[in-house]
């Protein structure tokens, strides 16, 4: 029987997309057929037997695109194998306070939209400098100023640990399978 999995992405710097290609890759190693599209492309989920949603963190929000397609399809979301992953800098620092907001923006997520994740991945992304605007370039160096982050912005600077991405793949792959 061919497993069906569509995995869905709001990315705005371009992190989450990654995370969603190698998730993607992994899943179609693991033998599963895989669409993978950004959420305002996405179909409903009938026809799939498993769905995985990332987003990435700006503002301290996940995205209204993703929030929205959720609202719309929670009952059939919900009725399937599914795994929200989500990309952001908080999640680079490991420590109990960093992981407990990490896990705040989940609820935020889950409360106003009803989804119910059986997989969760909170995977730190990337300081793009290179593609912020003035302002933004200075702002995000104050903030990681703070945190004890990468200060030169003549570059960009990636987080994601691509082991766990891995992981979190070859796990919802035996999930769905189920």
């Amino acid at each position: 029987m061919t497993v069906r999995v569509l995995v869905a992405f709001h990315s705005v710097e371009g992190q989450a997309d990654k995370v969603a290609h190698r998730i993607t890759d992994v899943l179609t190693g693991d033998g599963i057929t895989v669409d993978v599209m950004a959420i305002e492309d996405a179909p409903a989920p009938d026809g799939y037997d498993g769905v995985v949603f990332g987003d990435s963190i700006h503002a301290v929000h996940h995205s209204r695109q993703l929030a929205h397609y959720l609202r719309e399809n929670v009952d059939a979301v919900n009725s399937r194998a599914s795994a929200l992953f989500q990309v952001s800098l908080t999640s680079a620092n490991p420590d109990e306070a960093h992981t407990a907001t990490a896990l705040g923006l989940v609820h935020e997520l889950t409360d106003a939209t009803g989804f119910d994740p059986d997989m969760v991945g909170m995977f730190a992304g990337k300081l793009a400098y290179t593609q912020y605007g003035w302002m933004k370039k200075r702002i995000m160096r104050s903030i990681v100023k703070r945190e004890g982050g990468d200060l030169d912005m003549t570059r960009d600077h990636e987080y994601t640990d691509w082991p766990a991405v891995d992981q979190f793949a070859h796990d919802f792959a035996l999930l769905v399978r189920g």
